[in-house]
């Protein structure tokens, strides 16, 4: 009756418009107040011990450190480095559009930042180069994918405090292969499309001094993700602090670059990370609402007892995690999946032996995957308004990639050491 009766509310406020925060907190206060008769107060008090965690500032650090890398103007000059050391390459413009954007993942943390600030430069520059506008922007939509998985990755410390007593750090390591696999695979998949033609080759080699020239400017922003990542995956420092690192080192590259960074630029940037990081936080509350509604009532019992019955095999449990987690992709975005269910279903997969990080990156980068299939990915969406390209046309050109995404995932549900050993090796499991 419980699941019955907070769904229909759910759902029922979805179908009117409410946002999901708002269907998600009205579902669990009306069960609380109306069906179990309990003092409001658990409402605050759930909602509140779920904000209550350090690790969540890094949230809007990160997100903020996405928007000031973009407003420094060094992206723009990324990408000119990069066309001078694999411009003369057949292909050169999609592998250019991949490096960059594994590149820029060690910086933002999430697909949104990388196909805002690199999406339309790359996009254009493709079509230049003769490549089809729908297959640049599938190329560039599906690369934005690799943000949230190379380290660092705002989905992933989400997941971790969605769950609790999870890693922040063994998370950001278990993500470096995957991230990896999944650029090899779109390098593979470019240079299949670019076997024949001329595309994306520049024909005018720069001289050694333009190249010495253009790499001595890119360096500040080729350090960033080295201070980031190495300080997380060393323990140098915590994932916040790092966050608030890198912050501090691109307002200081930004006030001595060329054009400098503006105070706006600044304002611009907080007041994104505040608006974006207040929608996670408030999902991340209402989500432990509901989190603590289902254990009170037991239904991560229930269902874990159900699924045991069904299959005992651990790899055909993921599997099954993983369809279900491909269809919701569909539907919804990927927080509020999270969010409503990691909590559910990570107990679950201790009962059948699985690992809890294995299983956070599996259910994370799969999360990931719903950004770019139809009809509600959010990548699409922006990519679409960016390129002109329609919505139907990206969808049908990036579902090779899409292919090869699901596919590393299937590789990470039969081949845990892709996601364990990393971190195994780095101390953190």
């Amino acid at each position: 009756m419980m699941l019955t009766v907070v769904g229909i509310i759910f759902f029922g406020t979805i179908i009117i418009g409410v946002p999901v925060a708002f269907g998600m907190g009205l579902a669990g206060a009306s069960w609380i107040l109306f069906f179990e008769g309990m003092e409001p107060t658990i409402l605050a008090r759930r909602f509140y011990h779920a904000l209550g965690s350090f690790p969540l500032l890094a949230i809007p650090l990160f997100i903020m450190l996405g928007v000031l890398a973009d407003r420094t103007r060094m992206l723009p000059q990324l990408v000119v480095w990069l066309q001078m050391l694999l411009g003369r390459l057949r292909g050169g413009m999609a592998y250019i559009n991949i490096v960059a954007a594994m590149l820029f993942a060690g910086i933002s943390g999430t697909a949104v930042s990388d196909i805002a600030s690199l999406g339309r430069v790359l996009i254009q520059l493709m079509t230049r180069a003769g490549y089809p506008a729908s297959y640049a922007a599938a190329l560039t939509a599906a690369t934005s994918i690799i943000g949230p998985i190379i380290p660092p990755s705002v989905a992933m410390i989400i997941y971790a405090l969605a769950v609790g007593n999870i890693s922040v750090g063994a998370m950001f390591a278990a993500g470096a292969i995957p991230g990896v696999l999944f650029g090899l695979g779109f390098f593979v998949l470019a240079w299949n499309k670019t076997r024949t033609g001329n595309y994306g080759i520049q024909l005018v080699r720069p001289t050694a001094r333009e190249l010495l020239r253009q790499t001595a400017r890119v360096i500040p922003l080729l350090v960033l993700p080295a201070i980031i990542i190495g300080g997380i995956l060393t323990g140098i420092f915590t994932v916040t602090e790092s966050a608030a690192i890198g912050v501090s080192y691109t307002m200081l590259i930004g006030f001595f670059a060329t054009p400098r960074l503006r105070m706006k630029d600044i304002y611009d940037a907080v007041v994104y990370s505040a608006v974006i990081s207040s929608v996670a936080g408030m999902l991340l509350g209402v989500g432990a609402i509901l989190s603590w509604i289902l254990t009170f009532n037991r239904v991560t019992q229930t269902l874990a007892d159900l699924l045991v019955s069904l299959t005992s095999n651990a790899d055909v449990f993921m599997v099954i995690v993983l369809i279900t987690l491909l269809i919701l992709g569909m539907l919804m975005d990927a927080v509020p999946i999270m969010i409503a269910l990691s909590p559910l279903l990570a107990p679950i997969a201790r009962q059948y032996g699985i690992d809890d990080i294995q299983f956070g990156l599996v259910f994370v980068v799969t999360c990931m995957i719903g950004l770019v299939t139809p009809p509600v990915g959010i990548i699409l969406f922006m990519t679409t308004s960016i390129s002109g390209v329609s919505l139907e046309k990206l969808s049908a050109t990036i579902l090779p990639f899409v292919l090869w995404m699901v596919a590393v995932v299937i590789l990470m549900i039969f081949f845990p050491a892709l996601t364990l050993w990393l971190p195994k090796v780095l101390g953190f499991i």
